[in-house]
């Protein structure tokens, strides 16, 4: 980690003397970070739904490719996934009405997902994960049942092994702010979902949940700095509507992600979205892998 950078959990005291659990664990502030630090964001693959292609062609094509260069003297730059939630689907715990058994068991989706962080892992310098409501699902559970016996079930960031493979976390609901810019996994499905975020953070921003790619600029009078909020779009197939019939009836999702470079501060945010079995990001065109 550079010396520059500042990781910096935001704890509220008082209430916590109470009470323990992962909800003590507060949004994350990073700032400092050097010249040329570039992030990948990605969400919603929803393991083991993922479109193992679409992931393929982000994580073994797109990020050798768009990893920062040091220049000689000057501190290097950092390489910063992070990923915005509803990683693994939590299927089996879902609430939605399937007509359909799963061949995958909960602790296959589990370790599908740990597979996935093991391999992304070495090809950045750090790691951030913002649980979204799929994650949620399984801390639900816990607690949904007798509260007394939640301690004494493993938490999904110990599941995941998040620690010992070198990401941090966040719960779902909380977020990053990487040099002013908000990374989180969002709460809103509605129609202008970018707007929403950006009302409720009143912050340049970037989300996932609503699985379809929009952004929501706004500016005042005062010519202050305009912020802009992105929703990403998904990772995940496209042809998930045919499992259950209630996110059949709310597509059409579409496929995306961010990437972005700091200068002098500053987070310079791409959308990159996926079209034509393509996307292009950082100026050249990524075709998704064949089968």
């Amino acid at each position: 980690m550079s010396s520059q950078t500042v990781i910096e959990p935001a704890r509220n005291s008082g209430i916590w003397e109470l009470f323990e659990g992962n909800e003590e664990k507060q949004s994350i502030k990073i700032r400092g970070v050097p010249n040329g630090t570039r992030i990948i964001v990605v969400g919603d693959a929803q393991i083991p739904l993922e479109d193992r292609r679409l992931l393929a062609t982000i994580f073994e094509d797109l990020v050798p490719a768009y990893a920062p260069v040091k220049e000689r003297g000057k501190p290097a730059p950092e390489y910063h996934l992070f990923l915005i939630g509803d990683m693994v689907d939590n299927f089996t715990l879902s609430t939605f009405l399937s007509r359909v058994n799963p061949k995958f068991t909960l602790g296959d989706e589990l370790n599908m997902l740990k597979n996935y962080l093991e391999q992304w892992a070495p090809l950045f310098t750090h790691k951030h994960f913002a649980f979204g409501n799929h994650e949620d699902r399984y801390e639900r559970e816990i607690y949904a049942g007798n509260r007394q016996f939640a301690r004494f079930t493993r938490p999904l960031h110990e599941v995941l092994n998040l620690e010992d493979l070198g990401y941090d976390w966040v719960p779902y609901l909380r977020h990053y702010d990487f040099e002013g810019f908000i990374l989180t996994h969002g709460d809103s499905a509605a129609k202008h979902a970018a707007m929403t975020m950006l009302n409720n953070y009143m912050s340049s921003g970037a989300s996932g949940h609503v699985n379809r790619p929009q952004l929501f600029t706004w500016s005042d009078a005062a010519g202050g700095d305009p912020a802009t909020w992105y929703t990403l779009g998904m990772t995940c197939r496209l042809d998930i509507g045919d499992i259950v019939k209630d996110w059949r009836r709310i597509q059409p999702w579409m496929q995306g992600i961010g990437i972005g470079e700091v200068v002098d501060g500053v987070l310079y945010f791409e959308h990159v979205n996926v079209h034509h079995n393509a996307f292009r990001a950082a100026g050249k065109i990524y075709r998704i892998r064949e089968d």
